[in-house]
């Protein structure tokens, strides 16, 4: 039986290591422990990759609204100064806060990583110490062994296993709190 692949490496890992576990659920009729896991998959790799992206962007707009102010202050020396400057100042105020919110935007991505890197490492950790604890009663329930003993051994370690999932999918919501600012629109455009 192939094990199956997740984003996260550590995941990956873990699944293979919970591979007897889930066998021996499956003949039991217990939870599929490998299954659970799927709830916390994730790619921090990717997730920095994109905030790298809007980092990189940033600056972009940090340039622009520099060379944009250049402008201005050349363009003020001559005719309609006043107008044009009440109009170019909203625009630079617009660039400004449009490279502040991609840094603030990239910030989060780069800390949402980590926390998920954390999160999937240290499940993978929790899971495979409750499936390594259940090993003999997991190797007697695979030998067709259904002892009151066993079985409720193998049950209890993949229920600790969604419980732990579980856990974890729980302590998500303070990323969910930390993207909530991001989902209006950072700058109304003129």
């Amino acid at each position: 039986m192939t094990s199956p692949v997740f984003e996260h490496p550590a995941l990956t890992a873990a699944a293979g290591r919970l591979a007897p576990l889930r066998a021996a659920a499956g003949r039991i009729g217990a939870p599929d422990p490998v299954a659970a896991l799927r709830h916390l998959d994730c790619s921090p790799s990717s997730i920095s990759s994109s905030a790298s992206a809007v980092d990189a962007g940033a600056l972009l707009v940090k340039s622009a609204s520099a060379e944009f102010r250049n402008g201005v202050e050349h363009a003020e020396t001559g005719g309609s100064a006043e107008t044009f400057g009440i109009w170019a100042d909203t625009v630079d105020g617009q660039y400004a806060a449009a490279a502040r919110a991609a840094a603030t935007t990239a910030a989060v991505g780069v800390r949402i990583a980590a926390q998920l890197d954390e999160l999937a490492v240290s499940a993978s950790t929790e899971v495979c110490a409750l499936a390594d604890s259940a090993s003999a009663a997991v190797a007697a329930v695979l030998a067709d062994d259904r002892s009151a003993e066993v079985v409720s051994t193998v049950s209890t370690a993949c229920a600790a296993v969604v419980r732990t999932v579980s856990a974890k999918i729980a302590s998500l919501s303070s990323l969910v709190a930390e993207l909530e600012p991001l989902t209006a629109p950072a700058v109304e455009l003129s």
